[in-house]
């Protein structure tokens, strides 16, 4: 039996609690019990009781000393404060039955008895306790270390850089870094300098967030340290630098990207943080309205030809492409793709990163692989006219290609491709359709309230326009909606993001205008004209309209 299952029956829930519950772990993740707990189904005492008894483990009913033996034992072993802030707290150890009893409120996190069992060999034997009880346990301990980050000066040779790599508050920063940039949900961490000053900001549903500061002896030395398990050279600050790695947070796997660039100042790093267990490469997560998804879907089951993402950089064009990759994906295809860089590998598809040092660039790339026989082929990023000129080409000798551009709204692709080059009878030819789109912060899932007042500024916007237009995507009516701030989403109203799209299909009243006329505005009034389209503006508005963001999120982006 599920755990689910047991606490409905255990608890008596009414099937609504429990399909609200699972709605929240579908879009957000996280551990059934404590979204019951957020949806008000249960206290968080018959969580822990439940949790008991499902997987037969007692509760925890005593007190915690700190027990320094204990610590400077685990210590020369293991990493104490990893273990304290993954929720897991050592409680004392049977050195001659070689057992380790601990207390934890995740007892799902099984990468923390494993740690303890590969680095210390002893079992481990746990009993359960509230996240708050844990927290409490082990917040006097952690609040009273301090760095004891002594030892380094500011040097600039790579042998003690490489030695300050290796210190050991700069191996347990870094960890804590990595686990508190998971625990917020975070994509991106920055590591800046700016005259003497170095800070660490998270980039969380697409907003910088001021995180901690640093001396500088010590942010040299996590620099060093990222760039050694990047495989970087530490010793060289003049030229930007790339590289990535992977390491395991809890349970979670992480491929982390890392970028450094040189500044007046000093050396800014970049973590780009890719979640694998997280991503759901499903075009019926990415936001899109059952209008937009059925041409979606319609375009890119065609043949041959070329479709277009379209938006800036971090409007997530690459996890629209790949959730298309993966429905398109079947034994009976071949698909190739070249990426710069490659962000998440898909089982059975081939995919190409792109290497401009040796001369494998988008276009050289895209030369080779059609020899391959290809059926589908997504070109990251059309940068130039080679690379445009070839895409167009296959689309138009039996591939279907897919692939983005940089620019404001979909319209524009067509005349932007103009501007590379291509002649505008092989861009009737090959193209099917364009989609842009943009990110916005969804409204916290558990504190987000009514909001009336939002409604006469939203009619400067045309809601009711919108909602007269679209019924069929309002057939709850309009519910305005606005996140008060809670623990869940940091105080900022918002948890999670969802894309809004704009999206055509390129038929051949729009190919005869765009000869005819080889006007933008022309082309915008033609689609106007279709119940299908709307802008970018318009689709976040809906969004609005049914509670899932605010007009403050449409207007930041579009």
């Amino acid at each position: 039996m599920s755990l689910s299952q047991f606490l409905k029956e255990t608890y008596r829930l009414p099937d609504e609690d429990l399909d609200k519950a699972r709605k929240l772990q579908q879009d957000l993740g996280g551990d059934i019990g404590q979204l019951l707990v957020q949806v008000g189904a249960i206290t968080d005492g018959q969580r822990l009781e439940g949790l008991s008894s499902y997987l037969k483990i007692p509760q925890f009913a005593g007190q915690w000393q700190i027990d320094e033996a204990l610590v400077a034992y685990l210590n020369e072993r293991l990493d104490y404060n990893f273990l304290l802030k993954n929720r897991f707290l050592p409680l004392s150890i049977d050195h001659e039955r070689k057992i380790l009893f601990a207390v934890t409120s995740d007892p799902f996190n099984y990468s923390m008895p494993d740690y303890v069992v590969k680095n210390l060999g002893y079992a481990v034997q746990l009993s359960l306790a509230s996240e708050k009880t844990v927290e409490d346990l082990a917040k006097g301990y952690l609040d009273g270390q301090e760095r004891d980050f002594v030892s380094l000066t500011v040097e600039e040779d790579a042998e003690k850089l490489k030695e300050m790599a290796f210190e050991a508050p700069v191996i347990k920063f870094l960890n804590g870094l990595l686990n508190k940039a998971v625990e917020m949900r975070a994509s991106d961490i920055h590591i800046e300098s700016s005259e003497k000053r170095y800070r660490v900001r998270f980039r969380i549903d697409g907003i910088l967030h001021d995180i901690d500061v640093l001396e500088e002896a010590f942010y040299l030395a996590v620099v060093s340290r990222i760039k050694l398990l990047a495989e970087l050279d530490i010793a060289e600050k003049r030229l930007p630098q790339d590289g990535k790695f992977t390491t395991r947070i809890a349970s979670l796997f992480l491929d982390i990207r890392v970028s450094t660039l040189p500044t007046v100042s000093g050396e800014g790093v970049v973590l780009r943080l890719l979640y694998r267990e997280k991503v759901s490469l499903d075009l019926d997560y990415l936001g899109l309205d059952p209008d937009h998804k059925d041409l979606a879907v319609k375009l890119i089951s065609s043949s041959y030809g070329m479709l277009l993402v379209t938006g800036p950089t971090g409007s997530g064009k690459t996890t629209t492409l790949y959730s298309m990759l993966t429905r398109l994906n079947a034994p009976d295809r071949k698909i190739i793709t070249i990426e710069d860089p490659v962000e998440y590998q898909l089982q059975g598809i081939n995919q190409i990163q792109v290497r401009s040092d040796i001369g494998l660039n988008f276009a050289a790339a895209l030369r080779s692989i059609l020899r391959h026989d290809p059926d589908i082929v997504m070109v990251g990023e059309i940068r130039d006219r080679e690379t445009a000129e070839i895409s167009v080409s296959s689309a138009l000798t039996g591939h279907l290609v897919l692939s983005t551009l940089h620019t404001n709204d979909a319209p524009s692709s067509l005349f932007r491709l103009v501007e590379m080059g291509i002649e505008d009878y092989l861009l009737n030819a090959a193209i099917l359709g364009v989609m842009a789109q943009r990110i916005l912060r969804r409204n916290c899932p558990f504190c987000s309230r009514p909001d009336p007042a939002a409604e006469p500024l939203l009619r400067e916007y045309a809601l009711h326009e919108i909602a007269e237009k679209y019924p069929h995507l309002l057939e709850e009516g309009i519910k305005l909606q606005r996140g008060e701030g809670c623990p869940q989403c940091g105080g900022t109203g918002y948890r999670g993001r969802i894309a809004i799209f704009e999206l055509f299909e390129y038929t051949e009243d729009l190919k005869e205008i765009f000869l005819k006329k080889m006007s933008l505005e022309a082309l915008r009034t033609v689609l106007r004209e279709r119940p299908s389209f709307r802008y970018l503006r318009e689709d976040g508005i809906l969004k609005v309209a049914r509670g899932q963001t605010t007009l403050d999120e449409v207007l930041r982006v579009c």
